[in-house]
């Protein structure tokens, strides 16, 4: 699978959006910008979408989950509720996403997990866009770098399952260690993914990434990168999927992963 038109599935039959990549970076706007288009059932986001396009988007049909036999199309995420293992909820839009979320529901099965990694890297990027603002600064574009930039690229955007392999990525991270710096040793192995995708191996997890968007995602004023990332098991069938943001501030050694405004919406009310 390539990134130009990347067909994102959760297995056999499991049909989801499209993320299609225009490539090149976006004008600067009153807010942030899509590097690769987010694709729904009646409408697609690309550019830089306005206030009232995210807004329409947060209630658009996501092509997600297998497909239903009585009307041809996906019959959406499955959810379970948090008190009552029986309890089922079917969820198309991001705005049903949100409100499941916030109300403890979860994704129970491995197969419910695959669907709901897609839905909530396309759900969280509508999010991260609506509370994004215009970047006044730029040092991705100042030194013409991005997120392939291995000597840039900050250990813990690798994906890991084991606590000590979150703790060495951890400890490698602090010390000003790039993924330039693993591949050096051997430690990570690079794949060939294009000019519009990036794809490492560590520690037997095969890790796929691409960028989304680009705007200030953090607040600070300065041009942050979107990202997406999908991790899988080498020789095994564990697969889950991320989304985060990378700063990149003057000065600095590596690029700072962090979590876009916005995410936090996603998360079960207090």
């Amino acid at each position: 699978m390539t990134f130009p038109k990347l067909l994102l599935s959760a297995g056999a039959g499991v049909v989801l959006a499209v993320l299609a990549t225009i490539g090149g970076t976006p004008a600067h706007a009153a807010g942030a910008c899509l590097t690769m288009p987010l694709v729904f059932e009646t409408m697609t986001l690309e550019g830089c979408p306005s206030e009232a396009s995210l807004d329409k988007a947060m209630d658009a049909s996501l092509q997600v989950g297998p497909q239903s036999p009585e009307t041809g199309k996906p019959d959406g995420l499955t959810l379970t509720s948090p008190d009552d293992d029986s309890a089922k909820r079917m969820v198309h839009t991001c705005r049903g996403y949100q409100q499941a979320m916030r109300e403890g529901w979860f994704a129970m099965t491995q197969f419910d997990m695959n669907i709901e990694g897609f839905m909530r890297v396309a759900c969280g990027s509508v999010l991260a866009l609506q509370e994004s603002k215009m970047a006044t600064h730029s040092q991705f574009e100042a030194e013409a770098v991005d997120f392939r930039t291995l000597s840039l690229l900050p250990p813990n955007i690798l994906g890991v399952i084991s606590p000590d392999a979150e703790d060495t990525l951890k400890l490698l991270r602090d010390a000003s260690f790039s993924v330039a710096n693993m591949v050096a040793t051997g430690d990570v192995l690079t794949r060939s993914g294009g000019d519009d995708q990036l794809e490492l191996a560590y520690n037997h997890i095969a890790s796929t990434f691409a960028e989304i968007g680009r705007g200030d995602f953090n607040g600070d004023g300065n041009m942050d990168l979107l990202l997406y990332a999908r991790h899988e098991a080498i020789g095994g069938t564990l697969r889950w999927y991320e989304l985060f943001g990378l700063a990149y501030l003057p000065g600095e050694l590596t690029y700072e992963r962090f979590e876009p405004a916005g995410l936090e919406r996603l998360a079960p009310a207090p």
